[in-house]
């Protein structure tokens, strides 16, 4: 269902969050200050996490598959912002091991190149900038689905305003229709009174007339 395939999206979505951040956590924190044997562990254990969020987007994948249509662009929107920032964070850890795989860890007084940390810090603030765009827009595209939720619900209850308008216009009329009935009826009555009130007038003095000649 639509409620269940969202929520397994979010479910997805949110560990992918969580190693992502820690990943970024070992990269930044870790990674750095880290040599010889111990650097290398570190970089498996940072490939076992960028695995586990491959697959967390692979979850995100099959999900929006599932989704029903109308919340599907918004889930593939999400996705593809999750998939641009783990191309970016696959990209420094693939730096990180070219620098490994090159020797650059094999000096026991390596420590982190200023140079180099300038250029990744000022690389980091672009992607968060970049992630902040994105989020915007989907702040965007899903106010931009309430609006659009709230201007079918509004054209909807104006339909339902209408046609009860009418309703009660033909309503009132039909009432009209039904008043007049009442009237043109209650004359016939009072007219039909009135005859057999003349009526009985004529053959009560036609009775006494008929005596009064008879008995005479």
């Amino acid at each position: 269902s639509c409620t269940m395939s969202s929520q397994g999206f979010e479910d997805a979505a949110e560990d992918f969050v969580d190693l992502k951040l820690e990943i970024e956590r070992l990269l930044k924190e870790r990674l750095p200050f880290t040599q010889g044997e111990s650097k290398k562990l570190l970089v498996n254990d940072i490939n076992r996490k960028i695995t586990s969020a491959q697959s967390s987007l692979d979850d995100m994948q099959r999900e929006v598959e599932r989704a029903y249509v109308g919340v599907r662009p918004q889930l593939s929107y999400k996705l593809r912002t999750y998939q641009t920032e783990f191309g970016a964070l696959r990209r420094q850890v693939e730096q990180e091991l070219k620098r490994l795989q090159s020797g650059g860890s094999s000096n026991p007084f390596d420590r982190p190149d200023p140079t180099r940390s300038n250029v990744l810090r000022n690389q980091d603030a672009v992607e968060r900038t970049t992630a902040a765009i994105h989020r915007t827009e989907i702040l965007a595209v899903e106010t931009e689905n309430i609006g659009n939720e709230i201007t079918t619900e509004l054209g909807s209850q104006r339909d339902k305003l209408v046609r009860t308008r009418d309703l009660l216009d033909q309503t009132d009329s039909t009432l009209d229709k039904t008043r007049r009935t009442i009237l043109t009826m209650g004359r016939k009555a009072v007219t039909n009174k009135v005859l057999l009130i003349v009526i009985i007038v004529l053959e009560v003095l036609i009775l006494g007339g008929c005596f009064y000649w008879k008995f005479s």
